[in-house]
C-alpha cells in the first residue's frame, strides 16, 4: 500500500527543521501512546543518522493480533535525516513477523506560497495470509494520525514574528 501524507506549515523549511529537532517538540509530538528509546544516533557529514525502538501502547485489534501472534507492535525506526536538503529517508525494521512486514519511505520539505510543505511518501507491505490488508490499514491510520498530531503541536512551536 502506497502513501503520501502532507502537511503546510506558516514559515521557512529552515524553522520548520530546526523546531522539529528540537528535543521539546520530539517528547510534545510523541504524545503518551507511544514509548520510544534513542538506540543510536550519529552524523555522517550533514546526515544525521538515528535509530529509536517504538513501542506503541495501544493494543491490536483482536483479529490482527490473532494473525500477528502480539497484541501490540514494536519496531525499530531508521532515519537518516540530510540536514542540507531537509529532507529524510526512513524504514522500520518490525518486532512482528520481521520477513512478511516492510515499511520504508521518504520525507521532505518544499517551499509554498505562505511557508513550507512537509510530504511524507513511503509503502506499507504485510504479506500475512486473511489479515496483511487490514494490517496495513490500520499502520497507515496511526501513521496519519501522529503525523496529523505531530502538525498540530508544530504549528504551536512555530516561533511568530521574525525568525
Amino acid at each position: 500500500m502506497d502513501f503520501r501524507i502532507a502537511h503546510r506549515f506558516p514559515c521557512t523549511p529552515e524553522v520548520y527543521w530546526k523546531t522539529t529537532h528540537d528535543p521539546e517538540y520530539e517528547r510534545l509530538s510523541r504524545g503518551d501512546d507511544v514509548d520510544t528509546d534513542l538506540l543510536e544516533t550519529r552524523e555522517e557529514g550533514h546526515v544525521t543518522i538515528e535509530r529509536r525502538r517504538v513501542s506503541p501502547r495501544k493494543l491490536l485489534p483482536p483479529l490482527m493480533a490473532r494473525g500477528v501472534g502480539r497484541d501490540r507492535l514494536s519496531y525499530v525506526q531508521e532515519v537518516r535525516f540530510d540536514n542540507q536538503a531537509y529532507s529524510s529517508v526512513w524504514k522500520v525494521l518490525s518486532d512482528v513477523l520481521p520477513d512478511k512486514v516492510r515499511c520504508g519511505g521518504t520525507s521532505r520539505v518544499v517551499v509554498v506560497p505562505g511557508g513550507c510543505e512537509r510530504i511524507m511518501e513511503g509503502r506499507i507491505e504485510v504479506d500475512v495470509f486473511m489479515v496483511g490488508g487490514a494490517i496495513e490499514k490500520h499502520i497507515l491510520g496511526e501513521l496519519q494520525r501522529g503525523y496529523d498530531n505531530a502538525a498540530a503541536v508544530l504549528t504551536r512551536l512555530i516561533p511568530t514574528g521574525p525568525t
